[in-house]
């Protein structure tokens, strides 16, 4: 079910910066929902601090939500996950952040004062992450 606050967000945004079409948008709130469940269960386990953030409305870290849209495309598009985020304009972590603050922009998404959008730099390798896993190995 689409979420109609999040879609006039969203076409909010087009409308100023056409760089990345809504289909990229529509990946973050399930990379971010996997983000919290991790965070979460990671809380659970003793494995991350158990901070202020712990209310419904928990905070993630860049890092969290870049990872979390990582395990989510590979999970939900696995080799085609490279393609996809190729053809939505998705080629860096710097392109995560600047939906994110796009999002942030206009009221969708929420950050705290330590939060900045150079936190999603280079967090990752698209190549490395998406593409080098499924391809083939010959000796």
């Amino acid at each position: 079910m689409r979420n109609e606050a999040f879609d006039n967000a969203v076409t909010r945004i087009l409308a100023k910066d056409p760089r990345y079409p809504r289909e990229a948008y529509d990946l973050l709130p399930a990379a971010l929902d996997l983000a919290i469940r991790t965070l979460r269960a990671d809380r659970q386990e003793g494995r991350a601090p158990d901070d202020d953030d712990s209310g419904p409305q928990q905070h993630v870290t860049a890092r969290q939500l870049a990872e979390g849209f990582r395990d989510h495309l590979l999970t939900e598009y696995g080799p085609f996950a490279k393609g996809i985020l190729d053809d939505l304009n998705i080629r860096t972590t710097d392109d995560i952040g600047n939906l994110v603050y796009n999002l942030i922009a206009v009221g969708a998404f929420g950050k705290t004062e330590k939060d900045r959008r150079e936190d999603f730099h280079a967090l990752y390798d698209f190549d490395e992450t998406f593409a080098e896993p499924f391809r083939c190995q010959y000796d």
